[in-house]
């Protein structure tokens, strides 16, 4: 979905500010920036100092022969002075959630009036897209369509086996299950000291050697 704007942003020389979901982790930013989908990415375990940002995107458009540069935001991102999420309303989901969304907005707004000072005075133009639901109602690939065949084989499995309570899953690469407790018991959080670069806004990875195929969501982390 990213790729599909990188031409509007191009042939207007902007930056592309893409807001996707994630409350608390990142990993919808995390690992589509990993697959080249962006140049910087911001997450909520990490608040973000807007300065910083500006001053990288401006150095990732200079070295783009298309002068552009891409950022994806999880709606749960704070920028440091921002005291909590930025909120549509105050309407509250089932579990008491407030609904998520303006983040992508406000770093438009404030990359728009910042990179004036690293543009000779001129504010670069800004293509800004909250994908929300549109993310969901894009074209399945194989792995979309392969994986939740497996999951439901896997359920009715478990259900003639008499077994309930269960998650099934992808654990380092293989169909698993294990109890519901697994996702209520903890928040799955983005290791940001393994797998977060703070200082260049973007994943941070070593060697993929004998990793499993999504290796940042495999490790739980605790608040």
């Amino acid at each position: 979905m990213t790729h599909m704007l990188r031409t509007t942003a191009g042939s207007h020389e902007r930056f592309l500010v893409i807001e996707v979901f994630g409350r608390y982790a990142g990993f919808t930013t995390m690992i589509p920036a990993l697959a080249g989908a962006a140049d910087r990415c911001l997450i909520p375990e990490h608040p973000f100092d807007m300065d910083k940002l500006t001053k990288l995107m401006m150095e990732d458009r200079d070295r783009n022969p298309s002068n552009y540069a891409v950022v994806l935001v999880s709606e749960g991102a704070t920028m440091k002075e921002q005291k909590e999420m930025s909120f549509e309303g105050e309407e509250k989901d089932m579990f008491g959630h407030k609904k998520l969304g303006g983040i992508g907005d406000k770093v438009s707004a404030e990359l728009k009036e910042r990179s004036a000072r690293f543009n000779n005075g001129r504010p670069v133009g800004i293509v800004n897209q909250r994908l929300s639901y549109m993310v969901r109602c894009g074209e399945p690939d194989a792995f979309d369509s392969i994986v939740p065949m497996a999951f439901g084989n896997i359920a009715l499995d478990l259900i003639n086996a008499g077994q309930s309570g269960q998650l099934v899953s992808l654990r380092k690469g293989l169909y698993d299950h294990g109890p519901l407790e697994i996702i209520m018991g903890n928040k799955k959080l983005v290791n940001v000291k393994k797998y977060y670069d703070k200082d260049k806004l973007r994943p941070r990875f070593g060697s993929f050697d004998k990793r499993p195929l999504f290796i940042m969501t495999t490790e739980i982390v605790n608040d």
